[in-house]
């Protein structure tokens, strides 16, 4: 299979052999508390769409256009990842004081291979604004 410029086939990010993510979840620039918070969060967003109660943060999911992971609606992808999961959770460095962003990453099939790279903003009163979440392939690729 031929690569994308810049992006890996599937098939390539598989070669790199079964690595699974870290036991403990890694984070950068925020606390275990912190973490778990935001991953409540998340979860507590999941039920509410699954219950069909009004989430009014915005909500993007995509990857390379050729992944199958294109298909899935936005909505679809944001209910079927298990955030308890998520193997790294970064705070990003913003000078935004009204909205904070979280990096988080999601390797379904451990390390090495295709994963969810997820950009999370919570807003100034707590309130998650802002998730998307793109499928791609672990650098160097």
């Amino acid at each position: 299979m031929a690569s994308f410029i810049g992006h890996a086939t599937p098939a390539e990010a598989d070669m790199l052999g079964d690595v699974s993510a870290p036991t403990e979840r890694q984070l950068m620039g925020l606390t275990v508390g912190e973490a778990d918070a935001l991953i409540s969060k998340l979860e507590t967003a999941q039920e509410g769409l699954r219950n069909d109660k009004l989430q009014s943060f915005e909500l993007l999911a995509g990857s390379v256009a050729s992944y199958d992971q294109s298909k899935v609606s936005a909505r679809d992808v944001f209910l079927s990842v298990p955030f308890q999961e998520v193997w790294e959770v970064k705070r990003i460095v913003s000078d935004n004081r009204l909205s904070q962003p979280f990096r988080l990453s999601y390797a379904p099939n451990g390390l090495g291979k295709l994963f969810w790279d997820i950009t999370v903003v919570v807003g100034f009163s707590g309130q998650i604004e802002r998730v998307e979440m793109i499928y791609k392939a672990p650098a160097p690729f």
